[in-house]
């Protein structure tokens, strides 16, 4: 049984085969999404997969071109994701609202003119800049997925579905070790594993599929030692930073993540200075790799907004740094709204949202689970004060990046911040609510069948996932989409 509160015989019964339950589960849903999704339609994947092909050439660093960096990617991979953007491009003017778009961009005639189009074998120079400076680890399953398909010469369409199927898998299997692994109560990490916009994006050939997957694992590691009331042994604080150092590489606001790997040292009641030996050694190893990689790709400018001039907004939060903290702030706040609104349920290029309800349901839920499964140990002020810290310094971060890269100089609020952006801080997150959160007393079966229902609406709403992907991109329905894109 797990660690953390004692739980019900039927709670316990059920915490055991979470894990397997969540492995069939998430499997079969994610290989659906990986063909009912249009292709290239997942946030940024066209760039990602771009990424990915030139690592899978060994690239590690890429080419600056004129405006810039890029790389020499196959002729007729560009061409199809062109044809694929024209026809984005080309549906988005009919929104009034931008986050609100009318659904069903994808027909069949115009993808079927690009589905038989194989690998050229012949390259042309393409920019990716919003991707080149991503390091490769995560794109580990991409790249072999893009590489499988160029030796056989597959279809372009067919290589982003086997890049997509093999990044669902490790994804999945990550989610299914977080929870093998997780030594308290696995019902607060069941939730971010099976939240709609988690599975989707796990079903998408980019580095997010596994960064969601790797943060859970970090969190369920860092519960081991909070249970058991210890330190970390040398292979889970080995393991732990090695998933944070990751996560940073991938975002440097992530690096506050690692924070947490002082947080076993903190809980322990005696305190020596040899027991911050070696989380210390662990922290300076992941904010070093990511500082090292940084610099490695410094010399490739940062993806930009039209409206955004980093050489004049950075001079203005040093002139003006009262105000550009409370733009930072307001941002922060107006991102925690949009992330309830569009965060917890989202699909496609750029969040195209399911019905408003579905995120009400989502949050409710949420909120029950918080409250009433059983919670992980973190019994110290201080301990649940650097909790805090790890969870709101990212997000902060984030704002702040985004309002240089992303902003207008010298706006009063953030523009740029999308919802993934806080999902890999979402278990973190629940750990610190769980801390802090507290009900009276409630009659056991009571709670119980609440967090069971709570949980199972969880479940029903991911349910829908399959149907909203066909209808938002096909406007037709699960079987038909089927038929069009399976070979």
């Amino acid at each position: 049984m797990n660690g953390g509160e004692e739980q019900t015989p039927i709670l316990a019964r059920l915490d055991r085969q979470l894990p397997y339950l969540y492995l069939l589960f998430a499997l079969a849903l994610t290989t659906l999404l990986c063909f009912l999704t249009a292709p290239f339609f997942g946030p940024d994947e066209s760039a990602q997969s771009l990424r990915a092909i030139s690592l899978s050439h060994g690239h590690l660093i890429e080419q600056m071109g004129p405006k810039e960096p890029g790389g020499d990617m196959d002729a007729n991979v560009v061409l199809v994701m062109d044809g694929v953007d024209d026809i984005r491009m080309a549906w988005e003017p009919n929104a009034s609202n931008f986050h609100d778009r009318p659904w069903g961009p994808m027909r069949a005639q115009p993808q079927q003119r690009l589905a038989a189009i194989r690998w050229a074998h012949r390259t042309m120079w393409e920019p990716f800049g919003n991707t080149a400076v991503y390091p490769p680890l995560l794109y580990l399953p991409s790249i072999a997925g893009w590489r499988i398909a160029e030796s056989l010469s597959l279809t372009i369409f067919d290589s982003m579905r086997i890049a997509r199927l093999l990044c669902a898998l490790a994804s999945v299997l990550l989610g299914w070790l977080a929870l093998r692994l997780c030594a308290c109560s696995r019902w607060i990490l069941l939730p971010f594993l099976i939240l709609p916009s988690t599975l989707f994006l796990n079903a998408t050939a980019s580095q997010d599929a596994i960064l969601l997957s790797a943060a859970a694992l970090a969190a369920a590691l860092l519960t081991r030692p909070l249970v058991a009331h210890r330190d970390f042994t040398p292979p889970e604080l080995a393991l732990t930073a090695a998933l944070l150092t990751l996560c940073a590489m991938s975002r440097p606001p992530y690096a506050a993540l690692a924070l947490v790997l002082f947080l076993p040292a903190i809980e322990l009641p005696r305190h020596c200075w040899r027991r911050w030996l070696t989380p210390t050694a662990a922290f300076a190893a992941v904010t070093g790799l990511c500082a090292l990689w940084w610099h490695l790709v410094s010399a490739l400018p940062v993806d930009t907004s039209d409206a955004a001039d980093p050489t004049v907004q950075i001079p203005f939060l040093r002139a003006h740094p009262f105000a550009g903290a409370l733009a930072i702030l307001r941002g922060t706040a107006e991102a925690a709204l949009d992330f309830v609104h569009r965060g917890l349920y989202v699909i496609g290029w750029n969040d195209l949202l399911p019905h408003h309800g579905a995120a009400a349901v989502l949050a409710v839920a949420l909120v029950l689970i918080l409250l009433l499964a059983p919670s992980c140990p973190i019994r110290t002020r201080l301990g649940l004060g650097l909790l805090a810290l790890a969870v709101v310094a990212p997000l902060l971060a984030n704002s702040l990046a985004e309002y240089i890269i992303w902003t207008t100089p010298g706006w009063y609020t953030v523009y740029g911040i999308q919802p993934r952006y806080w999902l890999p801080v979402m278990p973190f997150a629940f750990l610190l609510l769980q801390g802090r959160l507290r009900l009276p007393p409630i009659p056991e079966p009571l709670r119980t069948r609440v967090l069971l229902a709570a949980t199972a609406a969880l479940v029903l709403v991911a349910c829908t996932l399959p149907w909203m992907t066909a209808l938002a991109f096909y406007t037709d329905t699960v079987a038909h989409v089927l038929r069009l894109n399976l070979p």
